[in-house]
């Protein structure tokens, strides 16, 4: 009798081979990181164990000691508001505004005012709504107080100011973006 063919062929053979070779390595991996997350893993919480004879204990901090004064609450940083901050700062608006009104391509070299005549006739229209006619009003406001304001007082007008103005750029962008 000759000897009977193998079940599997060779193609078969290499391919159960090459599945065991790699679901081995699969699990030599597994267990690789496996043991990686039970290292990073505290072995023991504070509140089990207490800790060992050359660790620190950390006392907790409670708010309940905590005290509060605000008249120690003074920023060294901040910078002292004169008389012709708000103006600085309003001149830095128009800048701001100009740049804005070039970015969106309608800026005219040969006017006056450096803004193409439709974008004038927008901001002119803006300007005329009842909305930001009141914002206007009390910018303006605002800027009669400045001179007599203290610090704090000077802070919150330019606080105000500076929302308002950026409301304003943002309703400018989104309607020169609709001109077009």
């Amino acid at each position: 009798m000759s000897p009977q063919p193998s079940p599997i062929s060779r193609g078969r053979f290499g391919l159960l081979i090459g599945l065991v070779f790699t679901l081995g390595v699969v699990l030599v991996g597994l267990s690789f990181l496996g043991r990686r997350a039970e290292i990073a893993t505290p072995v023991a919480k504070p509140t089990q164990a207490p800790p060992a004879k050359g660790q620190v204990r950390v006392k907790l901090r409670s708010s309940a000691s905590l005290n509060l004064d605000e008249s120690k609450n003074v920023r060294p940083d901040a910078p002292e508001l004169g008389p012709e901050d708000l103006a600085v700062f309003q001149e830095k608006v128009q800048a701001r505004f100009l740049a804005l009104v070039k970015e969106m391509g309608y800026a005219d070299e040969s006017r006056r005012s450096g803004i193409a005549i439709s974008a004038q006739m927008l901001m002119d229209k803006m300007g005329n709504e009842p909305r930001w006619k009141q914002l206007e009003n009390e910018i303006n406001a605002m800027a009669l107080t400045w001179p007599k304001a203290n610090q704090q007082e000077r802070q919150v007008i330019l606080d105000r100011s500076s929302a308002i103005y950026d409301q304003g750029a943002i309703e400018l962008r989104r309607r020169l973006s609709d001109l077009r």
